[in-house]
């Protein structure tokens, strides 16, 4: 096993919302699996980086911005050396159906993207891709893949790629070795609404795992009570909702306090539904903040709430990340029943679940916690005790490795 040296494909990395990754990536190198890292892009948000992301990013080989002549150079040497190849994987990508012509042409910069991904790793003696994400990074590990002549698998997320408009899908879930979903709500969608055949025996769930230790147990010290929702600003995460039933909760004069957390597009949006709704006392919108500053956040909270929602445009989460951190520290959690949530959250056990775009029953359940402590200590503990048991980082990612051996 020591022999197989594995190269992870990332579409941006490391960033706020890749902790998951970082965790993987970790317990694999401990295990004393060779891990090299390609990411397409460069941290969007730097000031946003854990130290431990800091540290892998110094392995972090980068695509853009491109080095042209190396781009170049690359793309020209596998048509000349492995013209073969390198002509049948373009002509076969691009006479796959796609959306749009848009579509289309990116399909060919990814095919590209992914012979100058190949020429940077026939240095580095890697016998195994892995992508993480179907939408570019798994093109250009096809592309590679095909390139190199080596197998390539795949983990598959939830995400616009697949819920809301995947290109290339069928033939990227289809040449891959293996695949492993964060959710089974993902396959089950894939393999039901899409259509996709063949998945069975090489697509497994497995969910992310935790280090819970590195996850003490919740303080919960701010006063008033503490409501932390933590995610990129983008309308899948229902912040909307959050916002408006902290609305209500004023109004049924509630006192606490709500902090949201995260960096996204919807920031300016969200700003201005908060003050339309006179909460500027009440809601504060953090931004993005490295992760042991994530940590800390948990620590003050006495309630983690995140209401996610199916997008206008189709897209949605898996199960947040997030909801697993913050049940390990014992706090109790409010979400919804989109998506692979059920499988982290049964309903009245480990925590509560609401129905998507509901602010009414959203707020009664965050009335309900803030009303009854024993309740919040309750759900608190049961919910540490479901990550200890479905979501333990040795069992989840050892599974992972299982798959690589």
């Amino acid at each position: 096993m020591s022999a197989l040296n594995i190269c992870y494909i990332i579409g941006t990395y490391p960033s706020f919302s890749t902790t998951f990754i970082d965790r993987e990536i970790r317990m694999l190198r401990q295990w004393g699996l060779d891990v090299q890292l390609l990411s397409i892009r460069q941290p969007i948000l730097p000031g946003t980086l854990s130290q431990e992301q800091r540290s892998f990013q110094r392995d972090v080989i980068y695509l853009v911005p491109v080095q042209w002549l190396s781009f170049f150079e690359g793309n020209l040497r596998f048509l000349l050396t492995r013209p073969g190849a390198y002509i049948s994987t373009l002509l076969y990508l691009l006479t796959r159906p796609h959306p749009s012509i848009r579509d289309r042409l990116m399909t060919v910069l990814h095919f590209a993207e992914g012979a100058y991904a190949a020429a940077l790793l026939k240095k580095q003696a890697i016998n195994h891709l892995h992508a993480h994400f179907v939408e570019r990074a798994a093109t250009v590990a096809l592309v590679a893949s095909r390139l190199l002549d080596i197998p390539y698998s795949l983990s598959l997320h939830a995400g616009e790629d697949i819920y809301v408009h995947p290109v290339l899908l069928p033939e990227k879930l289809g040449e891959a070795k293996f695949i492993h979903s964060c959710t089974q709500y993902n396959l089950d969608y894939v393999k039901r609404q899409l259509g996709i055949t063949g998945l069975d025996g090489k697509a497994v769930a497995i969910h992310h795992g935790l280090d819970v230790e590195r996850y003490p147990i919740a303080a919960q010290s701010h006063e008033p009570p503490l409501l932390v929702a933590v995610g990129r600003l983008v309308e899948k995460k229902g912040l909307v909702y959050l916002i408006r039933a902290c609305r209500r909760l004023v109004d049924q004069n509630y006192h606490f306090a709500c902090h949201i957390i995260g960096p996204g597009p919807d920031y300016q949006k969200l700003e201005s539904l908060v003050a339309e709704l006179s909460l500027q006392d009440v809601v504060n919108l953090c931004g993005g903040i490295p992760h042991e500053k994530v940590i800390e956040q948990y620590d003050q909270a006495a309630i983690f709430v995140i209401p996610c929602i199916r997008g206008s445009d189709g897209s949605l989460d898996g199960i947040p990340n997030v909801l697993v951190e913050a049940m390990a520290m014992e706090l109790p959690v409010v979400s919804t029943t989109v998506s692979g949530i059920p499988e982290l959250i049964q309903d009245q056990v480990d925590g509560l679940l609401v129905p998507p775009r509901d602010e009414q029953s959203l707020t009664a359940a965050l009335a309900r916690l803030l009303d009854d402590p024993d309740l919040r200590q309750r759900l608190g503990q049961r919910g540490r005790q479901t990550v200890i048991e479905k979501f333990d980082i040795e069992a989840n990612v050892r599974a992972v490795y299982d798959l690589f051996a």
